[in-house]
């Protein structure tokens, strides 16, 4: 069977004023600034320790996050950091453990999560329509950037996220399932290749993931070629397809 995908969603407003404008360069500030009515601009460090602002949006290249974060934190801010926040795990905690000490939110901008069709698949894997999920998939490559920065960190972010998603624990954020103990059990790399640019970044990744309760995700990304960058979720009774843009 299939299903479709259309939802409706009433979204909450909530009441916000953007103070100043954080830039490397004061042409940058004046121009955005200009453009989107922002009517101070200032560098990085004067809008995060301005006593006006309360949450950073940090959107910065992204090799500059975890400083960036890490700096708003310090600064008492609360932090919206856009993907991807950090290289690697060590420094994904470093910046947890800023927050924690700062008594911060912070949280990592996956904009997919806030999707209405989001809800929309859970909503039917919960009801059972597709079967017992066993499987899913996604694929996002696009020929824009590559050896520029990571394809893994700027398109396979949004493929881990949705097997996150659609094969984790509804309880568990992250793709963990709770073990006998309560403690989670997290998803496992049983085998993954690249290709790397002459820059060093990876260019293209694919990788196999199992997840607990023998549910297996497979994804690829790619910033050298394209694909038809689209989902899907395998029950043993349907399937649920995500087309193009999944994100």
């Amino acid at each position: 069977s299939g299903s479709d995908l259309s939802a409706t969603h009433d979204p909450t407003i909530f009441l916000h004023q953007f103070h100043p404008i954080g830039s490397r360069s004061p042409s940058s500030a004046q121009l955005f600034g200009s453009k989107w009515n922002i009517p101070r601009r200032l560098s990085y460090q004067e809008a995060c320790s301005d006593p006006d602002v309360d949450v950073v949006y940090i959107a910065t290249p992204s090799m500059r996050h975890p400083d960036d974060c890490r700096m708003a934190l310090q600064h008492r801010k609360a932090v919206l950091c856009k993907k991807t926040m950090a290289p690697d795990p060590m420094m994904a905690r470093q910046i947890l453990d800023a927050a924690k000490h700062a008594n911060r939110l912070c949280v990592h901008g996956v904009w997919s999560r806030f999707f209405p069709v989001m809800t929309k698949i859970r909503q039917i894997i919960r009801s059972g329509e597709i079967g017992e999920v066993r499987s899913a998939r996604a694929s996002f490559c696009q020929n824009d950037g590559a050896g520029a920065c990571s394809a893994l960190a700027e398109t396979g972010i949004y493929c881990a996220q949705f097997l996150q998603w659609v094969l984790g624990d509804e309880q568990c954020g992250d793709g963990r399932n709770a073990d006998k103990q309560g403690k989670g059990v997290g998803p496992v790399v049983r085998g993954a290749t690249q290709t790397l640019h002459e820059s060093g970044f990876d260019e293209h990744v694919t990788a196999i993931i199992e997840f607990p309760g023998k549910k297996i995700g497979t994804f690829e990304c790619s910033l050298a070629h394209t694909s038809e960058r689209s989902a899907a979720v395998y029950g043993t009774l349907g399937v649920i397809d995500v087309p193009f843009p999944f994100w």
